[in-house]
């Protein structure tokens, strides 16, 4: 069974321009800069709830923040994330046809915690993050340094009945 990371001793920050809800995601974090430029909050009409629901559940679970996309409050010197989220069509990253155009996707960082103990933490909870919406996962050889989820529909035949649908680029 996976450890949760122990929970961070700062006190937690609300974000500016929460998403869907959320104690945890701003608007910001699941779409690009130029997105955001363009419809600032109203940009949450891209996203789909149940990804930031699958995403909030993971943040209690690990007890840390998770990342999506960081181009907000990145400092200098730290990695930026720009297309974690939404990927609108002007972004070049990924498959033309890829979740991530429709809102449902996430690809997850978080600090202190492999790709291969994030899966486990969202298998050991199974029921959890699919009561959430979680659906699909990325299988771990292609990801690197991060976890790949969706929310997208599942289709009789293709998903497997119990578990996750997994997935290669």
């Amino acid at each position: 069974m996976a450890k949760a990371v122990p929970a961070a001793t700062k006190p937690h920050k609300m974000p500016t321009y929460p998403l869907h809800n959320s104690q945890h995601f701003d608007v910001r974090e699941f779409v690009d800069e130029r997105t955001w430029n363009i419809l600032g909050v109203k940009a949450a009409c891209l996203i789909d709830p149940a990804i930031v629901r699958v995403c909030d559940l993971l943040r209690e679970k690990a007890g840390v923040p998770v990342r999506v996309n960081t181009w907000h409050y990145a400092k200098p010197g730290e990695t930026v994330y720009k297309a974690s989220g939404y990927r609108a069509t002007w972004e070049k990253v990924g498959g033309e046809l890829s979740q991530h155009r429709c809102g449902r996707a996430a690809d997850v960082k978080i600090v202190g915690l492999t790709p291969k103990a994030v899966m486990a933490l969202i298998t050991a909870n199974q029921a959890e993050f699919e009561a959430a919406g979680l659906t699909t996962v990325e299988s771990l050889q292609f990801t690197r340094s991060w976890n790949h989820l969706d929310c997208r529909p599942k289709v009789q035949g293709w998903h497997p009945v119990k578990g996750f649908l997994v997935v290669k680029p």
